[in-house]
């Protein structure tokens, strides 16, 4: 009879231990679930899942801050009043992150400084301390964003100005107002900005953000799939005889797209505030084909598409287009030597409503702006 009764005892345990694993193991799981490891928010930019920057031919180290690096990093870009991802992509610029990298000009250190340069702002200590590097190098950006900061509009702006500074001396940009017109300057700075968003981002942000207002980020289609960037934004060589009385052709107001895909497409919802009527349009001769719009939500940017096929455009004036609806087809209209589509961001104040328009507005760089959309151009 006890034998029994003590049976059924442990029956009657072992049904209670399930009944309450099945409790309590829900009620683990969920309490476990909101706890995720943070991401890292100085690893790489991921753009459609692929990393950017051929971080598979580069060690670990080089597209994020070294672990015994980051406090000396963070408080270095506090100092100098810019984003982390800057003083990061310039020590990785200068030496690699390496505190015994020496340059054939005499530069010494983590951050490179010249020894007259570090007699001054190295505090006497020892040009190989790669805490005292970051620590000066911190003060100095400081300085030089000081000196040129009334030349700056926007917060973007100020940071590629002091960069320029760095490169080429505070003098020369308050000379030019700007960054200087040298190759090595403007390959310098761009290469900072790039790398910053791309290594030393995990969100695709752009350093300094736009002049235009917050975006959110990934919450764009891609304008031509399968396409590459054949023409970047910028200042380009132009032939006299097709830049005479045309000087806005000095300048690329957007990038060229060519590639497989058969159309080029809405990046975002948009209103189309004008579509060319073909070879009668005044501006054939330059855009080709094209269309106007802009964004339906905040930020309102302004966007054109040039050179599009004869007879390919599949909206009109007034339309309202969704995200990722096809707009028409590549071409080699107008001012155009092979088939691609042109694709510019304006400012939200562009005029270019309702009739033919020569943008007089201030444009956007579309390759930063792309990248924070996680838009991959290559």
């Amino acid at each position: 009879m006890g034998e029994e009764q003590g049976g059924g005892a442990k029956i009657v345990l072992a049904i209670l231990g399930v009944l309450l694993l099945l409790i309590i193991t829900p009620i683990i799981l969920f309490l476990g679930a909101g706890d995720e490891k943070d991401s890292d928010p100085y690893a790489p930019c991921l753009i459609e899942g692929t990393p950017i920057g051929d971080a598979s031919n580069k060690d670990e180290s080089s597209v994020k801050i070294p672990e015994q690096y980051r406090d000396s990093t963070e408080n270095s870009a506090r100092t100098a009043g810019l984003p982390v991802g800057i003083i990061a992509a310039q020590i990785e610029q200068e030496s690699g992150w390496n505190p015994k990298a020496t340059s054939p000009a005499g530069a010494q250190g983590i951050a490179q400084f010249m020894p007259g340069t570090w007699e001054e702002w190295g505090n006497g200590k020892d040009p190989f301390d790669p805490f005292a590097g970051l620590d000066a190098q911190g003060r100095y950006m400081k300085h030089l964003a000081g000196q040129i900061a009334d030349l700056a509009s926007n917060e973007q702006e100020k940071i590629r100005f002091t960069l320029a500074a760095y490169n080429a001396g505070a003098g020369n940009v308050q000379k030019y107002g700007g960054i200087p017109p040298f190759e090595e300057t403007r390959h310098y700075v761009q290469t900072i900005m790039d790398n910053a968003q791309m290594d030393y981002s995990s969100d695709c942000e752009a350093p300094g953000g736009f002049d235009f207002g917050d975006l959110s980020t990934g919450e764009w289609a891609h304008p031509m799939p399968n396409s590459r960037l054949t023409s970047p934004y910028g200042a380009r060589a132009c032939p006299l005889a097709s830049c005479l009385g045309k000087p806005f052709l000095l300048k690329h107001e957007g990038i060229d797209l060519a590639g497989s895909d058969p159309y080029f497409y809405a990046p975002t919802e948009l209103k189309i505030t004008y579509v060319s009527v073909g070879a009668p349009d005044q501006l054939y001769g330059s855009y080709g084909n094209y269309i106007f719009a802009q964004m339906t939500e905040a930020p309102y940017l302004v966007f054109e598409f040039h050179e599009a096929q004869d007879h390919s455009l599949m909206v009109k004036t007034g339309d309202i287009v969704q995200k990722g609806a096809p707009l028409g087809k590549p071409g080699a209209t107008g001012n155009s030597s092979g088939i691609h589509i042109h694709f510019q961001i304006n400012n939200p104040k562009t005029s270019v409503f309702d009739r033919p328009a020569v943008n007089n507005g201030k444009t956007y760089d579309p390759i930063p702006i792309l990248r924070q959309q996680k838009v991959n151009i290559q």
